[in-house]
């Protein structure tokens, strides 16, 4: 398995945490992601774990991994719980699952952006969307499943659209916050 693999494997997994929001209020959700972030920056650096979560030329620090819980953090701050946790479902699954199957399929690029595949694209909506769903039925029992699958495949659909574009702003920061805002508008 190579070192964008690990990555990307690393980048899903860290979405177990987003089960613990169900639980917790807005200022332990804003201190468990700030957590999170104090050990990438402060204990994987220290660690072999850094090789799960840099890129090869990143030697002090990942650039992706501190957006990531920067962003998160921020989205606590301004969003309800339910729609960070279903963001974060469709930044992990759909991102990861973007990259993860995008590289392993010899696809179409997307005339927009040569870097992406409509198979990588597909992917991104695809498990995003479940994810989402999952995530927004976790945390809101009450709502239909299908009813979160619709939500959920909306923001995902917006966002993979969004990361496909060829702008120079991490993907980390830009996949969360355009589902949350879509997420917030349909819900």
């Amino acid at each position: 398995m190579g070192n964008e693999e690990k990555r990307q494997f690393a980048h899903i997994l860290l979405l177990l945490f987003a089960f613990l929001l169900k639980y917790l209020d807005r200022f332990s959700a804003a201190l468990l992601v700030l957590g999170l972030l104090i050990i990438m920056v402060l204990v994987v650096p220290r660690t072999k774990a850094r090789l799960h979560f840099y890129r090869r030329q990143e030697q002090a620090f990942s650039q992706g991994a501190i957006i990531y819980f920067v962003t998160l953090f921020f989205l606590v701050l301004i969003f309800p719980l339910h729609i960070v946790a279903a963001s974060w479902a469709i930044l992990a699954l759909g991102d990861g699952s973007a990259t993860l199957i995008g590289r392993h399929f010899k696809a179409t690029e997307l005339p927009w952006n040569s870097n992406k595949t409509y198979v990588g694209s597909m992917a991104f909506v695809i498990f995003g969307a479940i994810g989402a769903a999952v995530l927004l039925w976790w945390t809101l029992p009450d709502v239909a499943f299908a009813a979160m699958l619709g939500y959920g495949l909306r923001a995902a659909i917006v966002a993979a659209v969004v990361e496909s574009l060829p702008i120079r702003i991490n993907d980390n920061a830009t996949v969360a916050l355009a589902s949350a805002l879509t997420l917030s508008f349909l819900l």
